[in-house]
This record gives structure tokens, sequence and C-alpha cells, in this order.
């Protein structure tokens, strides 16, 4: 067994103090002022006799660091050799994709759970609208209005790890030159996977348990509409908010603008005109979506209500998704779906724009 004693090491420490103080691209570097050390390197005599001092158990090492120098000295140019070349946006894109997927599949776990809560939602819901309150209506916009806050407020939520999750991971990553665009195409889009599944199965479970009369491709449609533009809430909130805040200000938001600014007995109220209006119909997700579940469902049942209470509500929900719009004659539909898309786009470039500019400066 080969032993080696304490003068011996440090010998050879001293040895290599010698070639790194030695060491040509530096001293370029210190002599046109980039580096900043400026500082007096050894000569080449002074450090060859230092090596040979050091014993021969450390010549090839030696030997082996003055080729490296003499190699680095007949670079025409040594600062180019310390320049990285990264990947253009596109490349990067594809790149982070992969790695998304990667970490994708290893939370089954958790979207399992999270599939497990939003299939006992729909059950719940289904089974109180059909067995337990016998007397809502198919075409009940109440009912419609919680089943589109519950899959707004749970895919907020889901949503919210997207970006705030690894923040710390992300800053270095931007501050070493990664593409923020890159990052956030790549994230959404992986993500987008699991927003369609999530919301295949609530909206399958519920309906295979009401049965609600209408074909199922038209009642997903205002579903889909709906967790687009919920899951570009979570998205803004999870780019400006403390990850530690996200599920409550998400709980909040989606309470204001789906249960409340969305509620067709109030609803009413604020479409007379106005900023109101203005207001109501920019932020609302439910004040869309209801009216596009509303209008298909009217449309497949053409219902005939029985009792002034029918009678009166229908006649509410009539006044207000069908006669409420913007006038461009394309139907109640169609106008709440580029409604719907138009939120979740602007609220994505929103979210953007907060994961660009917003905590820059805890790069490091």
């Amino acid at each position: 067994m080969k032993e080696v004693t304490k003068s011996q090491f440090v010998d050879y420490l001293s040895s290599l103090r010698g070639d790194v103080a030695d060491d040509q691209v530096l001293a370029q570097l210190d002599a046109r002022g980039i580096t900043g050390t400026h500082r007096r390197r050894k000569s080449a005599k002074k450090a060859s006799a230092t090596r040979t001092s050091s014993g021969s158990s450390n010549v090839g090492v030696s030997k082996d660091l003055e080729v490296g120098s003499e190699s680095t000295t007949d670079n025409e140019d040594p600062v180019a050799s310390l320049r990285r070349e990264t990947p253009g946006p596109f490349q990067q894109f594809l790149i982070i994709v992969l790695r998304r997927l990667v970490q994708w599949w290893r939370m089954n776990r958790q979207r399992g759970i999270f599939l497990a809560a939003l299939a006992l939602g729909a059950v719940i819901l289904a089974v109180l609208d059909r067995y337990v309150v016998l007397d809502t209506p198919k075409w009940d916009a109440m009912a419609f209005l919680n089943l589109h806050t519950t899959v707004a407020l749970l895919i907020c939520i889901f949503c919210l790890q997207i970006f705030g999750s690894d923040q710390p991971v992300f800053w270095r990553e931007s501050a070493s030159g990664i593409s923020v665009f890159a990052t956030f195409q790549a994230r959404i889009l992986v993500n987008s996977v699991d927003l369609v599944v999530q919301t295949f199965l609530f909206t399958a479970i519920y309906y295979l348990i009401r049965q609600p009369g209408m074909p199922f491709w038209k009642y997903i449609i205002p579903f889909w509409c709906t967790t687009y533009a919920a899951s570009g809430w979570g998205y803004l909130i999870s780019t400006v908010v403390p990850p530690k805040h996200g599920p409550f200000i998400a709980s909040l938001v989606m309470f204001i603008v789906c249960g409340l600014l969305g509620n067709p007995t109030t609803l009413q109220n604020f479409l007379t005109g106005g900023p109101m209006e203005f207001g109501v119909d920019i932020v609302s997700i439910t004040r869309w979506s209801v009216q596009m579940s509303f209008i298909a469902a009217d449309k497949a049942l053409k219902p005939v209500p029985e009792g002034y209470k029918d009678k009166a509500l229908y006649g509410m929900y009539q006044s207000v998704y069908e006669k409420h719009g913007w006038g461009w004659g394309i139907g109640g539909e169609w106008e709440a779906a580029i409604a719907l898309m138009a939120m979740g786009t602007v609220l994505r470039w929103g979210s953007f724009l907060g994961l660009k500019f917003t905590n820059r400066d805890k790069q490091v």
C-alpha cells in the first residue's frame, strides 16, 4: 500500500501553485483588464525550478500542465475559448419540453390524487342534481354555475404549481441565459395534457350520472372553454404572487369572477351597459360559460317549463343569456366561446410578462 507523507503532499500542492500562476490565458486576460485580478505572475523559469524541487512523483503532472499552457498560448484569441454558445429559443423549447415530460411522468402520484378529487366532485354534484334535488331542471343555469365554478377553482389551483413550485431554479436558469419565452411555452404545452384529461374526466362522470339529454361533444365545449380561461388565471397568479399565498388568492379570485359576478340571479343587475357590464364581460368566466351551456341545453331540450317558479326562472335565464350580447350576429354560444378564448389568451400573455419581469432582483 503506497503512502504519501505530509511534506510530499505539500510539495505537490506547491508545484500546482506554480502552474496556475503561470497560466498564459489568465495572464493575457489580466493584461487586457478582463479578469480584474491584475496580479504579477511568476516567471516560467521560477515555476520550472519549483516543479523540479517537488520531486519525481509529480513530474508527469507538471509536464501535462506545461503542455496545456503551451497549447493555450498558441490560441490567437483566448477569450473566444471561454465563451459559451447557448441554443436558440426553438432548440431550448424542445429541450425543456423533453425535461418537462420526464418531470410530468414522475408526478403520477400527485396527478392521481388530483384526478380523484375531480372525480369525487363530479359524482357529488351529479348525485345532488339528479337524486337529491329532484326538481332541478336539466336546463337550470344555477346547476351549470356550480359545475363551472368547481372546474374553474380546481383547475386554477392546479395550475399554480406550473410556475410557482420551482422559482429559485428558474431564476438561476434565467440568469444563465435560458429563454423565458421557451420555458413559458414548454411548461404550458406539457400542462395542457393534464388540463384536457382533467376536464374530460370531470365532465364525463357528471354526464354519465346526470344524463343531461344532449350530445356529449356539445356538452363538454363550455367546460373546455372554462378550463382555458381558469388556467390563465392560475398561470397569472403563480407568476406575480408568492407561492405560499397562491391557493388563497386563487380561491378568492375564482369565487369573485365565477360565483359572484357570474351568478344569473345577480347578473341581470350588471348587464345594464356602461363600465359595470364591460368589467363583468372581461373578467367573469361563468358570465360566458354558463351562457354557452344554457343556450346549448335550450336548443337541444326545447323545454316547456311548468309552474310559476320554473317559468319565472326560464324567462329570467333567457333574458340574461339570450338577449344580452355584443350584437355580432353570430349567436350567443359563439360570442361566449370567443370571449373565453380571448380572456385565456390575454391572461397567458400577462403571465408571460409576470414571469419575465417580476423577481428579477433574485437572480444570482
